[in-house]
């Protein structure tokens, strides 16, 4: 390395601990250091490293009528500081703010080791913020009808992104249904339901055998990719008197197969729940809550480590709490970021909250007084490069002794 008083294996642990940010420009100090940092061993040991937690939000600016367009959507990366954990300052503000240049796009968005992708009915981006890649991906080879002549229009729903474990690639998931113009709420398969697959080493869609088409998605915003699968909450239509049974759909990104798994009777619901997927500490996590309620109580469970046999364990519930139109995931093991909207507070804008499940003490982190609606996830930086060679996360220990 650049500086013979220091062993090597210790400038290699100084630079474990750097955000991705840092580290791509630290490759111009040494040409040991480009290496060193552009190697997939070093990408895995740092992402395996990397307890740093960020913020991506995107705020869209409401006209007055209420209207909104896709110019008007803007993004910004925030950085989430340790010390918050120390105070209970309703006002503090323990962000750092940094704007990011993205692509204007009106999007749902899904993440995993660090890369992003974001999608429309039209556009699939994929990027890694870190080391600033940036993809534009194919259209997909499932077409979509946008004719009214039948009383309904096509998008794409059950959106998931992950990594298969096996081959160390990435892919993302997604089923094509129908949402009827008049109930524009309301969503149901179609007789052919069409499911598509991409994978990132082939930079291309197919489409794949789907034939589940009397599931549906029921939260839209809170869903998950956890130890090879992707997880979302469903509902199935079964003949009487079964109905409508509640469940997890979760999609098998290495053997390519839908499950569908029915919530355990122990596991107590409301009547109509509204209820999500999400990572806690290292294991699946499902939040359940009444949406409508102006004052809302989460329930959170938690998963068996393998998550095979459905037992579900129940961590905590929150408080009732005013004013929160529902979680965001969890920032830590104790913080629960929560989104608030301002007009059941009374005024105009959004607020992003944590609240600390151990403490269950609530405080606001940022503040949008605008005429505006946000959404932000959890993100991690990396240096996870999608046009490299994959990483083998699952075999992280030889990683450990990579010979630099």
């Amino acid at each position: 390395m650049i500086n013979n008083n220091l062993p090597e294996d210790v400038v290699i642990e100084i630079l474990l601990r750097l955000p991705a940010n840092s580290l791509m420009r630290f490759k111009c100090v040494h040409k040991s250091w480009y290496v060193l940092i552009e190697s997939p061993q070093f990408a895995a040991m740092q992402l395996c490293n990397n307890s740093s937690n960020y913020l991506l939000v995107n705020c869209w600016n409401l006209s007055d009528t209420g209207s909104v367009e896709p110019e008007n959507l803007s993004w910004s990366l925030l950085k989430y500081e340790d010390r918050m954990q120390a105070t209970s300052n309703w006002e503090d503000d323990s962000f750092a703010m940094k704007h990011v240049k993205w692509p204007q796009i009106w999007s749902r968005s899904s993440h995993c080791n660090g890369i992003i992708c974001l999608y429309d009915d039209s556009t699939t981006i994929m990027a890694n913020l870190g080391i600033r890649e940036f993809m534009v991906l194919p259209k997909s080879c499932i077409p979509l009808s946008r004719s009214n002549e039948e009383g309904y229009y096509e998008r794409f729903a059950f959106f998931g992104f992950g990594l298969d474990q096996r081959t160390n690639d990435y892919k993302i998931v997604r089923i094509k249904n129908k949402i009827p113009f008049d109930q524009p709420n309301l969503r149901e398969y179609q007789d052919d339901p069409q499911a598509e697959v991409y994978t990132l080493s082939s930079n291309s869609w197919r489409q794949i055998e789907y034939a589940d088409f009397l599931t549906f998605e029921l939260n839209t915003y809170l869903s998950t990719y956890w130890n090879g699968a992707y997880y979302w909450s469903a509902a199935q239509k079964r003949p009487p008197p079964d109905d409508l049974v509640y469940g997890v759909y979760s999609f098998d990104f290495t053997n390519e197969v839908f499950y569908f798994k029915i919530i355990p009777d122990h596991v107590s619901f409301p009547s109509f729940p509204l209820y999500g997927m999400t990572e806690f500490n290292g294991t699946l996590a499902l939040i359940s809550y009444y949406y409508h309620e102006p004052e809302k109580i989460f329930d959170i469970w938690v998963m068996d480590e393998l998550g095979v046999n459905g037992v579900w364990t129940k961590l905590t519930s929150t408080q009732p709490l005013l004013g929160v139109e529902r979680p965001l995931g969890f920032l830590t093991s104790d913080e629960l970021l929560l989104l608030l909207s301002g007009e059941s507070l009374g005024h105009q804008g959004m607020k992003i909250a944590s609240y600390n499940i151990v403490t269950r003490q609530m405080k606001t982190q940022l503040v949008y007084d605008k005429n505006c609606y946000c959404d932000a996830m959890i993100y991690k930086w990396s240096l996870v490069s999608i046009n490299k060679r994959r990483i083998n996360l699952a075999d992280l220990k030889q990683c450990l002794h990579f010979p630099f």
